[in-house]
């Protein structure tokens, strides 16, 4: 029987205080049918565990040695299962003793505690709970959560007694076998997701049961699957060490996890990757484009001519040289010019405001431009001296291309800025080489073993590094680049209605732009290669392209960091996923105090490898902050890159993406990711793909759902559907039905140009 403390007044303080701050509170387990479906729910199905003798004994040894109760261990681990599946390490449940009475948890998981301590400690919250429970649970869920959604959706019992209700309930029972029972609805819990979660609780309690003790950090580690029992051990951090897991267990997931360990052997530049393949296919045709098409040997030689002249200018290494030009061979021949001079280039849009390309240029310290006839009077006014990419004077011999060094700078790319001012990434040549030495070679051998052959679509904006990707195949493979114009580039027909025999083998671009030609019938040509990446791809679009002939890779990276860090092969990872490292690379998910998290925790992505990039141009400060020295790598001098981007390593090993750490959203006190409510809101009946955006007014903020849909498509059969996975604060209140959803250049979803189709005040 509960016993009041100093009355209500004490009560409201103790349950304020225990669930101030708490995180965005999805429900760890969803009704998988919609709301008014509740009348047709099936009867509660029992999913059973039943631990052998010898794990129990040491259970209940352990148990007897950290002076806690069976029923603590039965909390600690359920808070391990809930924590695997929402990827928080800040979880909410109900305990229910053999009185019946729900006492309420707000359990926090800070890895780097000793599992024995954190069980104790476990412990004294319930025993202080059970202490202000003298009131009515109503009062207890509003002083707790508000007046929207459930305090808890499970609840573990020790004692005989069911749960208050809750859809989901782990019970404890004795006898000669010990058993963990999961107790469910099963519109709540699948079978099989009732397996992956009984899989969680056995592995849990095997890493509880084994020696020794282990930190926290080894016990998620342990129940994630992701790393061997065997791994999730060894010595303790040492005294200071700011480790969340033991030595063992973070040397296992640093090299199994966060690293793939293909680095390339030697350095090899990409300007001799493309004299090789000068040699090998002189007369193939290496760019087709609007102004006709160039040979291997021609582009040779009109980039070695540009280089003699940028040359006897002052060019060489560590000279930025900026390219104003349409898109045609020329702008190919340019950049290979400037490889060749030993110098590095920065492409420019010519349709860009002349403003925004001079602040490129004194951010890049910009000494020469190369520009088209077209283009040199207008290049001219921008300061630095103009070279004109063709010329009749071109001199007789052609000079040997300059071989960089490794750290030598091969370009600046810009990417837009938080404060609204372009930066500028600068990007060596080793990473360029390690991206395509380990992770662009290898994606094309899948289609092309022979390393050549292939017509690859030229289509994303100049200022972007995926143009920078889709000129590498030919670069540095002997493969052709299908370079397509303005207009072309934005016309799904350039990409479907070629004559036959010309149809392009590989296609790249974003997801959103990926969907549009999808549905025009890109997977009924010939293609045999996709490649896309540069936001999260929607659930849909994952399933067909697996049922697709031509393979489809998924590609997660960084300006900052060499083009490419992850991928996913779609045919083989089900779910979508960013996948895992890819080459060279090496990714991190961490704490906001930098410290390696364990598996299934959501932290902040980063990115490390000899891909990462310099630092942004003349912005000392802002590098500081995003460019980091890499702790857990054992090469002088390593960095890693701050993405922003928020992530966990999921039960299979793959990289999940969640969300960016700035687009978190707060809405009557609760912070919310607009990433965990599109992924609820694409699994809806009749939705194609989906933004959520927050509309701002004087009086309170708001979500409003925008939908590219099906015709079956009903709203308000949408937003039951939501409520019935997701708590009230979380679903929009609008949902606003679009026949596209508006991308911006770089074929990304436009969200600047949706939340100006609505009124504040709507």
């Amino acid at each position: 029987m509960s016993v009041a403390v100093d009355g209500r007044d004490a009560a409201k303080r103790y349950w304020q205080d225990t669930f101030a701050g708490l995180a965005t509170r999805e429900r760890a387990f969803p009704a998988t049918r919609p709301a008014d479906a509740a009348q047709t729910a099936g009867a509660p199905v029992e999913h059973t565990l039943t631990l052998d003798p010898q794990r129990a004994a040491r259970l209940t040894a352990a148990a007897e040695r950290w002076d806690v109760t069976p029923g603590t261990l039965a909390d600690g681990v359920w808070a391990v299962a809930l924590a695997l599946r929402s990827g928080r390490d800040d979880v909410v449940f109900g305990h229910v003793d053999e009185d019946g009475e729900a006492v309420p948890l707000r359990v926090r998981l800070p890895a780097g505690r000793p599992v024995p301590v954190w069980l104790r400690e476990l412990d004294a919250q319930r025993h202080r709970a059970r202490r202000h429970l003298d009131v009515a649970p109503e009062d207890i869920r509003r002083w707790a959560v508000g007046g929207d959604g459930e305090l808890f959706d499970s609840v573990v019992s020790s004692g005989p007694a069911a749960g208050p209700g809750t859809p989901v309930t782990l019970c404890v029972r004795g006898g000669g076998a010990p058993r963990f029972v999961v107790d469910a609805a099963p519109e709540a819990l699948s079978a099989p997701a009732a397996a992956e979660l009984l899989d969680v609780l056995d592995r849990a309690t095997r890493r509880l049961a084994a020696d020794p003790e282990p930190l926290l950090g080894d016990l998620i580690a342990a129940a994630s699957g992701v790393l061997p029992l065997s791994a999730t051990g060894g010595a303790r951090p040492g005294a200071g060490a700011d480790a969340l897991m033991s030595s063992g267990t973070r040397e296992a997931l640093l090299g199994t996890v966060c690293r793939a360990d293909a680095e390339g052997d030697t350095f090899v530049p990409v300007q001799e990757m493309f004299a090789a393949a000068v040699r090998q296919w002189p007369d193939a045709i290496a760019v087709e484009a609007p102004d006709g098409e160039l040979t291997f040997a021609d582009l040779d030689v009109r980039a070695r001519r540009l280089a003699a002249r940028l040359r006897s200018r002052g060019a060489g290494a560590e000279t930025v040289v900026a390219v104003v030009t349409e898109r045609t061979g020329e702008l190919v021949a340019a950049v290979l010019g400037i490889w060749a001079a030993g110098a590095a280039f920065l492409l420019v849009d010519p349709g860009e405001p002349e403003r925004r390309t001079r602040e490129k240029f004194a951010l890049a310290g910009v000494r020469l431009v190369v520009a088209d006839a077209a283009h040199q009077e207008a290049a001219a006014r921008l300061g630095p001296p103009v070279v004109a990419v063709t010329d009749d004077t071109d001199p007789a011999e052609l000079p040997a291309c300059a071989r960089p060094l490794p750290r030598q700078l091969a370009y600046a790319v810009f990417t837009s800025g938080s404060t609204g001012n372009p930066k500028g990434v600068l990007i060596d040549h080793l990473g360029l080489a390690e991206h395509v030495h380990t992770q662009l070679a290898p994606v094309y051998r899948r289609v092309s073993p022979d390393g050549s052959g292939l017509r690859v679509g030229g289509a994303a904006p100049v200022t972007f590094d995926s143009f920078i990707d889709q000129m590498l195949p030919m670069i540095t493979l002997g493969h052709r680049l299908v370079l397509f114009d303005e207009m072309q580039r934005r016309d799904p027909g350039s990409f479907l209605t070629r004559a036959p025999g010309t149809e392009l083998d590989v296609v790249d671009c974003a997801p959103s732009q990926l969907v549009l030609l999808v549905e025009f019938g890109l997977l009924q040509t010939p293609l045999k290669l996709l490649v896309f990446g540069g936001e999260k791809p929607g659930a849909q679009l994952w399933d067909t392209l697996r049922q697709a002939r031509a393979h489809a890779v998924s590609i997660y990276g960084a300006t900052e960091c060499s083009i490419g860090s992850v991928e996913a092969d779609v045919h083989r990872d089900a779910r979508v996923c960013l996948g895992r490292p890819a080459g060279s690379g090496t990714v991190y998910v961490l704490s906001p105090e930098q410290e390696l998290l364990p598996p299934g925790l959501v932290g902040e992505i980063y990115l490390g490898g000899p891909g990462v990039g310099r630092g942004y141009a003349g912005d000392p400060a802002h590098t500081a902050r995003a460019f980091l020295p890499d702790p857990f790598s054992d090469r002088p001098g390593a960095r890693m890159y701050r993405t922003g981007d928020l992530g966990r390593v999921a039960p299979d090993g793959r990289l999940v993406f969640l969300g960016r750490v700035d687009d978190q959203l707060k809405i009557s006190g609760y912070r919310i990711e607009p990433a965990e409510i599109e992924a609820a809101l694409d699994a809806v009946t009749g939705v194609r793909r989906s933004a959520v955006l927050p509309v701002r007014s004087a009086s309170a903020d708001r979500l409003v759902g925008f939908v590219e849909c099906a015709e079956d498509f009903d709203a308000e059969r949408a937003t039951a559907e939501l409520a019935a996975r997701l708590p009230a604060y979380m679903v929009p209140k609008r949902l606003i039905p679009v026949d596209t959803l508006p991308l911006t250049p770089n074929g990304k979803v436009d969200r600047k140009q949706l939340a100006r189709g609505v009124e504040p005040h709507e």
